[in-house]
């Protein structure tokens, strides 16, 4: 049911490339794109398979998000993996504008 509800949610598209940070024994870095992201978590394209499960560090200008991967398809040569939100370091005033104006116009 978490997963009905966090796709049927207002999702904003991104165009940001970041780093993404598998996080464990040792942490892997990878360059990741920032496909869209919502109230709930992110979206991100990869070039390797992240275990479900898997906490990771989304990195992109001055944020970051901590996210649990919730599901991993592939797409072309890469793979998408939507991440279930943890922390976000700034979900700040324009972010939940941005947020909130989206809701608003579904």
């Amino acid at each position: 049911m978490k997963n009905d509800q966090a796709r049927a949610e207002n999702r904003i598209d991104a165009g940001e490339t970041g780093q993404a940070t598998i996080l464990g024994h040792p942490d892997v870095t990878v360059t990741c794109h920032i496909r869209n992201f919502s109230r709930s978590g992110m979206c991100i394209t990869v070039d390797q398979v992240i275990p479900i499960g898997k906490i990771v560090k989304v990195q992109w200008d001055d944020h970051f998000l901590v996210g649990r991967v919730q599901g991993v398809s592939p797409v072309g040569g890469a793979f998408r993996v939507g991440l279930e939100l943890l922390y976000c370091s700034k979900w700040n005033e324009p972010m939940t504008y941005l947020l909130a104006s989206a809701e608003a116009h579904a």
